[in-house]
């Protein structure tokens, strides 16, 4: 059998970091080695509580969760997505407090520790803004050939971008934080991006979400009173789409199974400047980009076994 996918998941925990938490947990060729928080989806604070109430939902208090980066590089947090992911950023249900607490160690110093003791063993898995995992790189540099990969949900090379920021090709968490984006894409670790392109292409449907709530116990049947919020949400944002786009539990899967996903080679690099622009994952796929490439990004996704992995997953709750 072949060795678990040992993953830190890098969330800023709203509701479909909630789903790709609980996926991680019950994947079995997935080890949840760590969480690390960040600001994104709502404040960091509420990020780490929500973290370690989805972890306690589903009786894993014992996986460490550290907290991490509270705003940008460069530019302060604003708290934007309350109406994507509710004021508590899970769905304004209320689950309750938490028993574990958070570690006694920020989550670049976790992320450095845990690369540096298992050399080649560990995937980081951002799905949030990747400040945490650029100020690990900034700091120790060579932790850039230490992890085995970073798969980072992030990025849109073809499918039109996020609503509600300027950039029209751009998604938010690369634009929350393009500085940190660009100083990973740069750090010359072995990256995959997990993009709208596909993530758009993997949605939550009524047929899902009611086979979840059926089979899935009460971690189920909470995880689909949480998503919700979301699902309304999408639906005023996307008129006439039959769900929520799963792009957080697809960058845990790909993690762990590159099969589900067509990907091309990419000399790819962040754009900061332009006011059309900045966040924008610039793909520089001329002749002259040649032995320059840096990223592979997914393109194609085969949504029929994904979203039969994740139904199956969710049942596997008792």
């Amino acid at each position: 059998m072949a060795e678990p996918c040992r993953i830190i998941l890098d969330v800023d925990t709203g509701v479909d970091d909630a789903m790709a938490i609980l996926y991680a947990l019950k994947r079995p060729g997935i080890r949840l080695e760590a969480l690390t928080t960040v600001f994104g989806n709502t404040d960091i604070e509420t990020a780490t509580t929500n973290s370690l109430r989805i972890l306690e939902l589903a009786g894993r208090g014992d996986v460490p969760v550290a907290k991490g980066a509270s705003r940008s590089l460069l530019k302060p947090y604003i708290k934007a997505v309350d109406h994507i992911h509710g004021p508590n950023g899970i769905g304004q249900v209320e689950l309750p407090a938490p028993k574990a607490k958070v570690v006694d160690e920020s989550a670049s110093d976790l992320i450095i520790r845990m690369v540096k003791e298992n050399p080649g063993a560990i995937t980081l898995c951002p799905v949030g803004p990747i400040t945490n995992v650029a100020v690990a790189l900034t700091r120790a540099p060579e932790i850039a050939s230490l992890a085995r990969e970073i798969v980072v949900m992030g990025s849109t090379i073809f499918h039109p971008g996020i609503h509600g920021i300027p950039s029209p090709m751009a998604d938010a968490n690369l634009y929350n934080d393009p500085e940190a984006a660009q100083i990973v894409l740069r750090s010359g670790a072995k990256i995959v991006l997990v993009g709208m392109d596909v993530t758009m292409k993997v949605l939550l449907t009524v047929p899902m979400r009611e086979a979840i709530a059926r089979d899935g116990g009460p971690v189920g049947r909470t995880m689909m009173e949480i998503a919700k919020f979301y699902v309304n949400a999408y639906q005023t944002m996307y008129p006439g789409i039959e769900g929520c786009g799963l792009h957080d539990p697809l960058a845990v899967a790909i993690a762990e199974d590159r099969s589900l996903v067509r990907t091309e080679r990419m000399c790819v690099d962040m754009e900061l400047a332009g006011t059309l622009t900045r966040g924008q994952v610039v793909a520089d796929r001329r002749l002259t980009a040649k032995g320059r490439e840096n990223a592979d990004v997914c393109l194609e996704v085969d949504g029929e076994r994904f979203s039969q992995r994740f139904v199956e997953a969710f049942a596997a709750h008792p």
